[in-house]
C-alpha cells in the first residue's frame, strides 16, 4: 500500500495525511464530444432563437394596449418580460462562438419565409381578435420554439457547448409554462363552438406556413414537430 501523502503546511507537525488518489477515482464522464453541430451552426441557431425571443417580446409589447381582458393584459407582462431575459441570454452567448461584430449586434431569420410566418402572427390588431393573437403565438409560434430548444439541446456538443444548453433549458422551463398558460386562457375563451372554430381555423394557416419556411432554423419538415399539449 502507498505511503500517504503529505499536505504541505507552515510547520512538520500542521501537515494533514490524506489516502494518494488519481484521476481513476473520480467518476468517469459519460458525455461524449462531438454533437451534431459544429461552431459555425451553433452561432446561426442561436441568432435565429434570439430572432424569435425578440419578435415574441415585440408582439405581445404592441398587444397589451389592444387586449381588452384584464387578466391576459397581466399575464402577457411576465411573458414580455423572460422572453426579452432569454433573448439577452442568447445575445450574450454569440461572442462566445467566435462569432463577428456585425452577427454579435443583430439577429437572424433562417429565411424571408420565417420573417414573413413572425408578421403573419403579428398581424391581428383588432381588440376583438384576442383568440387570433394567443393562438398564433401560444398553440404555433411557441410550441415550435419549445421544440426547437429541446432537440437543439440533445444534439449539440453536451461539453464543449454547455453554456448554449443550459440557456436553452431555461428558456425551455419559461417557454413551457408561458404555453400552459397561454392555452389555459385559450381554453376559457374558446368555450363555444364559434370561437373553437376560429382557433382550429388560425393554428392550421399559421402552421402551414410555420412548415412551408421550415420553422425558426429553417429545417422542420414535419407539420407535427410542436411541443407537445392541449391546444385545439
Amino acid at each position: 500500500m502507498a505511503e500517504p501523502r503529505m499536505y504541505p503546511g507552515t510547520g512538520q507537525d500542521e501537515r494533514t495525511t490524506f489516502a494518494p488518489y488519481s484521476a481513476f477515482d473520480i467518476p468517469a464522464d459519460l458525455r461524449e464530444l462531438h454533437g451534431r453541430y459544429d461552431v459555425e451552426a451553433v452561432a446561426r441557431r442561436v441568432r435565429n432563437f434570439r430572432y424569435a425571443e425578440e419578435w415574441i417580446m415585440m408582439i405581445l409589447g404592441g398587444w397589451v394596449a389592444t387586449v381588452p381582458e384584464l387578466p391576459v393584459k397581466t399575464g402577457l407582462g411576465r411573458i414580455i418580460w423572460e422572453s426579452a431575459q432569454a433573448a439577452d441570454k442568447l445575445g450574450n452567448r454569440l461572442p462566445e462562438l467566435r462569432c463577428g461584430t456585425r452577427s454579435v449586434a443583430a439577429s437572424e431569420a433562417p429565411n424571408e419565409g420565417f420573417a414573413a410566418f413572425v408578421r403573419s402572427v403579428a398581424e391581428p390588431e383588432s381588440p376583438a381578435q384576442t383568440i387570433e393573437k394567443l393562438t398564433g403565438v401560444f398553440d404555433v409560434f411557441l410550441p415550435h420554439l419549445a421544440e426547437s430548444y429541446r432537440r437543439m439541446a440533445s444534439e449539440t456538443d453536451p461539453i464543449a457547448d454547455a453554456p448554449t444548453i443550459k440557456i436553452l433549458d431555461e428558456s425551455l422551463v419559461d417557454a413551457r409554462r408561458h404555453i400552459a398558460w397561454g392555452r389555459e386562457v385559450l381554453d376559457t375563451l374558446c368555450r363555444g363552438r364559434e370561437e373553437r372554430e376560429r382557433r382550429s381555423r388560425r393554428r392550421s394557416m399559421l402552421e402551414a406556413c410555420l412548415v412551408a419556411c421550415g420553422g425558426v432554423t429553417g429545417e422542420l419538415t414535419v407539420a407535427g414537430e410542436f411541443e407537445p399539449g392541449q391546444g385545439s
